[in-house]
């Protein structure tokens, strides 16, 4: 069986520094995400929407430090432009953004809508990951933990159709394209950690061998909220992100304490058998052979 190892395991990763530029990346991160989770608990359950805002706002107001937006004379109406329930929110709106920025810590930024600045690698996931964490939270302290997951999980795959709308159709032909890409990476630095190959019938195996995601959220004790987070769109996103027939399984998550993750990405064209392997096939995966 042909596999490979790719990636190099950096304890310093969270550490380091990376550019982003504010504006557009606190758009599509953090408060489209916010926008859309409050359209679409008022598309499925508008009775509820009252009371996760009213929640959600409690549950910031505790974490939130400071007023950024005030102290650093923050134009907000830019920000939240095209954001419908952002716009009808302000109170919230404002204690997102401010979350973000506490959790992100840019370095100095004079326009904050035109320019780059750099933040800690680890900043930058929590900037997203930690606010995720607290809507799904505030979604089971609404409604129940049961009934929570069930919605959070429509709205994770309803966003990531949405996200991958208009885009091209399928990014890949078949799975071997995929195993091919990552064959490209063989030399690759990424402190991500990953040994993939080719099982018969068109099956993709990849097993991560650590999460920086999760490492990121290492403070946050919920495994099943954190796996809602890091790993449940990773379903759709076989399908939405990469070819429409392929479908993912999944039985092993770092997030839930396992010790890798374990991922198949299955061509359907080919067949329908969704088997996982088993423990022992992820266990024997011996890349430095």
């Amino acid at each position: 069986m042909n596999y490979i190892r790719i990636g190099k395991l950096d304890p310093n990763s969270l550490e380091k520094e990376m550019e982003i530029q504010l504006y557009e990346n606190s758009r599509k991160n953090s408060l489209h995400r916010l926008n859309y989770i409050l359209g679409f608990i008022e598309a499925k359950k508008p009775a509820i929407l009252k009371d996760y805002i009213s929640n959600l706002e409690k549950k910031l107001c505790g974490q939130v430090k400071g007023n950024i937006i005030a102290e650093k004379l923050i134009d907000t109406k830019k920000f939240y432009d095209d954001f419908e329930y952002l716009k009808k929110n302000q109170n919230l709106a404002n204690l997102a953004m401010n979350f973000y920025l506490q959790l992100l810590n840019p370095k100095e930024v004079k326009d904050w809508i035109k320019d780059k600045t750099k933040v800690l690698t680890g900043n930058y996931f929590r900037s997203f990951l930690v606010p995720m964490y607290y809507n799904v939270l505030t979604l089971t302290e609404t409604i129940g933990r049961e009934e929570a997951v069930k919605l959070y999980k429509q709205y994770i795959t309803h966003y990531l159709i949405d996200r991958h709308a208009g885009k091209k159709e399928n990014r890949y032909e078949s799975a071997e394209e995929i195993f091919e890409k990552r064959k490209e990476d063989i030399n690759s630095d990424s402190p991500w950690v990953i040994v993939c190959g080719m099982l018969k019938n068109g099956k993709y195996f990849y097993r991560n061998d650590n999460c920086i995601w999760i490492d990121a959220l290492t403070d946050y004790p919920d495994s099943e909220l954190k796996y809602l987070v890091c790993c449940y769109g990773d379903y759709e996103g076989a399908k939405a992100g990469l070819n429409s027939n392929f479908i993912l399984t999944m039985e092993h998550t770092i997030a839930q304490g396992n010790k890798y993750c374990s991922r198949v990405v299955h061509d359907t064209r080919l067949d329908w058998d969704l088997r996982h392997p088993p423990t022992e096939f992820w266990d024997n995966l011996k890349p430095e052979e």
